[in-house]
C-alpha cells in the first residue's frame, strides 16, 4: 500500500473540485448553491493539503488502528502536516481560519435557510478561499488555477444584492428574520479577525469583498463587523468549527516536559516520576494536556504539564511511582505468562 498516495493525482482531483466548485456558483439557476459550493471548496483544499504532504514523500494516512479500516487525513489534520512545506508568501494561520468559517457554515448549513442575504458573506468567504488556493497551488506546484478556467463571464442579475459590508454592519434585507446563528457566525468572523490583527497578520486572506471583476476592493477588519448577538432567539446553537495545531498548544515531549519542571521537594523529577504520575492520574486522557500523535503513536504536552506536576507533594509523587511500579511489575509478570 502506497502511504504517501500519488500527490500527482491527488492535485489533479484537487483543482477539478476547484473548478467544480466555481462553475457552480456561477450557474444562474441552483437552488443548493452556497451548501454545494462550500462542500467542494473543501474537498479541493483537502485534496491539495494531502498532496502537498504527499509531495514531501509523508504519510496522508492516520496510524492503522486493529480492525478498523486504513483513514486518510482530515482537511484540518492535514493542513497541521503541511504547514512544515508551506509557501512562505501565504499566512497560514488566516488561511486556516477562512476554511475554518466555512467548515462551520457546512456543518450548520440548516440555520441559515432564512436568511436571505446571508450568501454575501459565504460569496466573500469562498471568493477568498479560491484567491488562497491560486496562491498556494502556485507557491507549492507552480501550477496557475486560471489555467483550468475560461474567465470571460458576464455577470447578469435583475438585482443588485446587499452588500457584504452593509450585511456585516447589521443591514439585512426587509424581510429577512434575525437568526440567532447569523449573528454567531458574524461575531466567529470578528473574532478571528481580531485575532490575525493583534499577530499582525493580513486579514485579506480571511475575508476580503470582491467587485464582479474579482478585484479586491477591500480587506475585512474587526470594526467592519458590528454584531449585536441577540439572545432568547428560537434554534438550536451555532456548532463552531475550531481548529487548534496541536503542535503548538501541546508542543512538549516528555523529555522537554522534565527538563522544564526541574527538581521538586523529593530531589531532581525524572522521566521515571513522569511517567508514574501520568499513569496514576490518568493524565493522557485529559485532552487539555495531552494529544496522542495518530501517526507516530507518540503524546506530546500542553505547558499546563509543567505547573501540574509541580503541584503534587512528596507523598502524592511516592505514591505514585510506588503504585506505578506494582503495576509495571504486573505487567511483566502476565507477559511471561502469556509468553508475549
Amino acid at each position: 500500500m502506497n502511504y504517501q498516495g500519488s500527490w500527482r493525482r491527488l492535485l489533479g482531483n484537487s483543482k477539478s473540485a476547484m473548478v467544480a466548485a466555481i462553475e457552480i456558483y456561477n450557474k444562474p439557476r441552483f437552488e443548493y448553491r452556497d451548501e454545494v459550493v462550500v462542500q467542494l471548496l473543501i474537498n479541493g483544499w483537502e485534496l491539495l493539503l494531502k498532496a502537498i504532504v504527499s509531495k514531501s514523500k509523508r504519510s496522508i494516512y492516520y496510524k492503522k488502528r486493529r480492525g478498523e479500516p486504513y483513514r486518510t487525513l482530515s482537511w484540518s489534520d492535514a493542513f497541521a502536516r503541511a504547514r512544515t512545506s508551506w509557501p512562505s508568501s501565504v499566512p497560514s494561520q488566516a488561511v486556516s481560519r477562512n476554511l475554518e468559517l466555512l467548515g462551520t457554515y457546512r456543518d450548520n448549513a440548516v440555520h441559515f435557510y432564512n436568511a436571505k442575504g446571508f450568501g454575501v458573506v459565504v460569496h466573500s468567504l469562498a471568493q477568498t478561499s479560491v484567491h488562497n488556493y491560486r496562491d498556494v497551488l502556485l507557491g507549492s506546484f507552480q501550477h496557475e488555477l486560471a489555467d483550468e478556467i475560461n474567465w470571460a463571464l458576464m455577470p447578469l442579475g435583475v438585482r443588485v444584492p446587499i452588500g457584504p459590508l452593509d450585511y456585516l454592519s447589521g443591514k439585512r434585507p426587509p424581510d429577512e428574520p434575525r437568526i440567532a446563528a447569523v449573528e454567531e457566525f458574524l461575531q466567529a468572523i470578528r473574532t478571528a479577525a481580531e485575532e490575525l490583527g493583534e499577530v499582525g497578520i493580513d486579514t485579506s486572506r480571511l475575508l476580503t469583498v470582491y467587485d464582479v471583476s474579482l478585484q479586491s476592493t477591500k480587506r475585512i477588519e474587526h470594526a467592519d463587523v458590528v454584531v449585536g448577538v441577540r439572545t432568547g432567539e428560537i434554534g438550536d446553537p451555532l456548532l463552531v468549527t475550531r481548529v487548534i495545531d496541536p503542535n503548538r498548544s501541546h508542543p512538549l515531549r516528555r523529555k522537554e516536559a522534565v527538563l522544564e519542571i526541574g527538581d521538586g521537594e523529593g530531589g531532581a523529577f525524572n522521566t521515571r516520576t513522569f511517567d508514574a504520575i501520568v499513569w496514576r492520574r490518568n493524565l493522557r486522557d485529559n485532552s487539555a494536556l495531552c494529544w496522542v500523535d495518530e501517526i507516530s503513536g507518540q503524546p506530546k504536552w500542553s505547558r499546563d504539564i509543567v505547573p501540574l506536576m509541580k503541584s503534587f507533594t512528596t507523598s502524592e509523587i511516592d505514591d505514585a511511582r510506588l503504585a506505578y511500579s506494582g503495576h509495571m511489575k504486573e505487567l511483566t509478570r502476565r507477559s511471561r505468562a502469556t509468553g508475549h
